[in-house]
């Protein structure tokens, strides 16, 4: 009972998640595109049912098809973050990166069609199962069903390898464009699209074990399966969860960015002097300091620009230039100072950190711990008590 149990538990995981997806309204091109992977997903593990429960007539006409759907879900997985990163909508150009599946998968078609009733039985049990012993040479063939095998894994391997490289690229570039115009970045960057990544990673893993030692030694011990079925199960619902709950995608970030793009500006950057580059900066530093915009938690780039009378792109190259950081960062610096001031004045000794937060432009507290902790290597709570405790004793006789 539990053999079957793990046989067809990512089955259920994934078709859960896809009920979810399909009753969301909610549903952006990225998440449209994570339903079209679930659902080769779902096709890939029913073959895998039917293979581990060895149900022989039904997975040699699933074989192929198995191929096809495991050897398309990291592309898919890969083009899934682009939407989220790159691509305002999805486009067929892309198609291509579904060939080396498509192409093994006709393949394998192909010689299934050729081969007699009595090569398909030795194929199947000497190579896709190994319950029987080998007879030695194999047919024509049967031999190239076996290289259709070595080049599965061959293409399954470089598959997971460009779409870990390349992902991470654009999950790395897109959270460089978000801090560099938002100043709260909570729902925006993609750090839960790291989480995803994170475990895809599991995925990948257990996919290039699991095929390396191949899929008959799950068959031949049953009471590991536990093992590939699980964290497949985990993976899976972590890819749902985590794609189920992303909202923000590259056409937030575009409409928000088009949004600024219209503000009056003032200088050329191409021109502007060095004293008008000074000038502009302590524009910005009065603006912080004295009208403290940094209390805003929703502050963004464009509106620092707008009040300051030129275009976000120079702001940027502004912060950076000056202060060697990203707009994010610059203004958070900020908030932490307020943050600091708050802590260490008597006057604010019964506000709670949660409170202190909010007052100095967090948009949540979790930030805000994470934040103060880099910068003092110490909780919000610490630091009070410390330089509280270091006051009292400077007023001591």
């Amino acid at each position: 009972m539990a053999y079957y149990f793990f046989t067809a538990l990512p089955v259920f995981i994934i078709l859960s998640w896809l009920i979810l997806f399909f009753l969301d309204r909610r549903k952006n091109a990225a998440k449209r595109f994570l339903t079209l992977f679930l659902s080769v997903a779902l096709v890939n593990y029913i073959a895998h049912y039917f293979y581990f429960n060895q149900n022989y007539d039904v997975y040699r006409v699933l074989d192929s098809v198995w191929v096809f759907t495991s050897l398309a879900v990291y592309p898919l997985f890969y083009y899934y973050i682009r939407l989220l990163t790159k691509d305002l909508k999805a486009d067929l150009k892309w198609s291509w990166i579904l060939l080396p599946a498509f192409m093994l998968a006709l393949f394998s078609t192909f010689i299934y069609l050729l081969m007699s009733p009595e090569e398909i039985e030795i194929f199947t049990h000497e190579v896709l199962y190994q319950n029987r012993k080998p007879t030695g040479n194999y047919p024509l063939l049967v031999d190239m069903q076996l290289f259709r095998v070595h080049l599965f894994k061959l293409i399954f391997a470089l598959e997971v390898f460009l779409t870990l490289y390349f992902g991470l690229r654009l999950i790395r570039e897109f959270n460089t464009k978000v801090r560099a115009f938002y100043s709260n970045i909570r729902t925006r960057e993609l750090s839960i699209i790291k989480l995803l990544l994170f475990f895809f990673v599991i995925t990948s893993f257990i996919s290039m074990v699991s095929n390396l030692i191949g899929k008959d030694y799950f068959a031949a011990f049953p009471y590991l399966l536990a093992i590939p079925s699980i964290t497949h199960s985990v993976a899976l619902f972590g890819i749902g969860y985590v794609g189920y709950k992303q909202h923000f995608t590259i056409r937030d970030l575009s409409n928000d960015l088009s949004d600024g793009e219209n503000n009056p500006i003032v200088g050329d950057t191409a021109v502007m002097s060095g004293r008008e580059f000074d000038l502009l900066f302590d524009k910005l530093v009065k603006l912080l300091e004295k009208e403290q915009v940094y209390r805003d938690p929703e502050l963004r780039l464009s509106d620092v620009a707008l009040q300051l009378g030129t275009n976000r792109t120079y702001v940027s190259r502004l912060i950076q230039s000056r202060c060697k950081t990203n707009f994010c960062d610059y203004v958070n610096e900020y908030r932490i100072r307020h943050a600091e001031r708050m802590l260490t004045s008597m006057e604010n000794a019964k506000l709670s950190p949660d409170v202190v937060a909010i007052q100095s432009g967090f948009a949540s507290k979790s930030t805000f711990y994470r934040v103060f902790e880099k910068k003092n290597g110490m909780s919000p709570g610490k630091f009070r008590n410390v330089h509280l405790r270091l006051g009292s004793l400077k007023g001591s006789p």
